[in-house]
């Protein structure tokens, strides 16, 4: 016969002398389940084989490009020694650089005259705005200056600038 578990009074804390008593333990009923056998290995390929149907092969797109053409310039398109943007950005992200460090940004803005053009953001080079950027944020202000600079027909001056910094003279990624 099962005990009703009585209310305790005790001031300590909850009740519990309904824990003490295993009456409210009773098993939970179980599915009936069969393991193995050759049907359910079946009906294992056949779920397989319908998920297959649903979704053909991929295949590659013709149809439309993937992105934008890559810009190619010809060594006779432009005079020796300069690199188009795209390249010195490659050039710019050799070494896992990041961008050329603080006076080093700074010395390439006076260089493009950037404060007498509006369209030219400063570089991030106070320490306030420094510190809060992340190496990526970093990266792709540089990569604005050297667009810009593309824009405005000063990417020698961009180019020049580049080839003339020692490794020491980037910030890196790590």
């Amino acid at each position: 016969m099962a005990r009703t578990p009585s209310p305790s009074k005790s001031r300590d804390g909850p009740q519990t002398d309904w824990l003490d008593d295993d009456t409210w333990l009773v098993p939970l009923p179980l599915p009936e389940v069969q393991e193995g056998g050759e049907s359910t290995w079946d009906l294992w390929h056949e779920a397989e084989r319908q998920l297959n149907e649903a979704f053909s092969p991929t295949l590659p797109s013709n149809q439309a490009p993937l992105g934008a053409a890559p810009r190619k310039a010809e060594p006779s398109d432009r005079p020796p020694g300069y690199e188009t943007a795209d390249e010195l950005m490659v050039i710019a992200r050799r070494n896992n650089r990041v961008c050329p460090n603080q006076a080093e940004w700074l010395r390439l803005y006076q260089l493009l005259e950037g404060d007498r053009y509006i369209d030219l953001q400063p570089p991030p080079v106070e320490q306030w705005s420094w510190g809060k950027l992340t190496h990526l944020q970093k990266r792709m202000r540089f990569r604005e200056h050297i667009e810009w600079a593309e824009r405005h027909g000063r990417l020698g001056v961009v180019a020049g600038f580049m080839h003339g910094l020692a490794e020491s003279d980037w910030l890196h990624m790590g």
